[in-house]
């Protein structure tokens, strides 16, 4: 399964061919059954207040990022999905690495991790080709950590402490790095992060692997306005370890940014491109 053009081409053509084919069917247990960039269907939850009903009206997420991730991927790379939810990228990158490639997902709420995600890759055909990592990924290995879950919003837990003013439920999670994770891997080429404020600890326990494979993308989502001490710690690490920060602008193209124009913005949406 290969991408079509239009979800490589412009922010334009990816909106108009993922809109033009939206659907939304009830299927019961609190399910509605989407499709995904025009290619791909998916079950979301309809107590999810947040992702699920613009996944299921427009059939796309963060277009600028989907654009420049889909333009990235080639047959046989091997990604990481850290943050995967219901499997929005994890497909994505399945469809473009292919049968040669390797994907792996790693989703710590124990509902997107074992019903949404296995779900949405078997209605695509995916599911022998990718493996679920129900992990919280961060900085220890093999540890159990408290996992903050949020009422109506599935995209914004968190193992951080700003989530515990917001949380409905907490849940119990083994942790591991990705050092330890991709510890045998022969090559590894995109890990993308979206961890809701936790991404200094990704980056933590994953600068084993990035030297091992110095051409890996790293495509970041940081929080600023939850930590911004911690962010320009971060950025400053990244710096230190050979990663000049660039950022995906609303085009989906990859440019310079600099840590002050980060940090006089701090309610921008910034997805970071990083790549040595």
């Amino acid at each position: 399964m290969s991408l079509p053009d239009q979800l490589r081409n412009s922010r334009q053509s990816l909106e108009q061919h993922s809109s033009k084919r939206v659907v939304g069917v009830h299927y019961g247990e609190q399910r509605l059954l989407c499709r995904l960039l025009g290619e791909f269907l998916a079950f979301v939850d309809t107590r999810d207040l947040m992702l699920g009903p613009r996944l299921v009206t427009d059939g796309f997420w963060e277009a600028w990022v989907t654009l420049a991730i889909a333009r990235y991927l080639q047959p046989g790379m091997w990604c990481v999905d850290v943050g995967a939810n219901y499997g929005y990228y994890t497909l994505l990158m399945a469809a473009a690495c292919g049968v040669d490639g390797r994907v792996v997902a790693c989703e710590p709420n124990p509902l997107l991790a074992e019903q949404y995600l296995p779900q949405n890759l078997v209605l695509n055909g995916l599911h022998h080709g990718v493996e679920i990592c129900p992990k919280v990924i961060g900085n220890v290995d093999d540890q159990v950590l408290e996992f903050v879950l949020h009422e109506g919003d599935f995209a914004t837990s968190s193992l951080e402490p700003w989530a515990y003013a917001y949380r409905c439920a907490t849940v119990r999670v083994p942790s591991m790095t990705l050092d330890r994770l991709c510890s045998n891997w022969p090559r590894m080429d995109l890990i993308k992060v979206d961890a809701e404020g936790a991404e200094g600890l990704v980056w933590e326990g994953m600068r084993q692997t990035l030297r091992r494979f110095p051409q890996t993308v790293v495509v970041l989502e940081v929080h600023l306005g939850r930590g911004p001490w911690q962010v320009q710690d971060l950025i400053r690490q990244m710096e230190a370890d050979g990663f000049a920060p660039r950022a995906i602008n609303y085009e989906g193209d990859i440019v310079d940014i600099s840590l002050e124009t980060i940090v006089e913005q701090p309610h921008e949406h910034w997805t970071l491109w990083l790549q040595k």
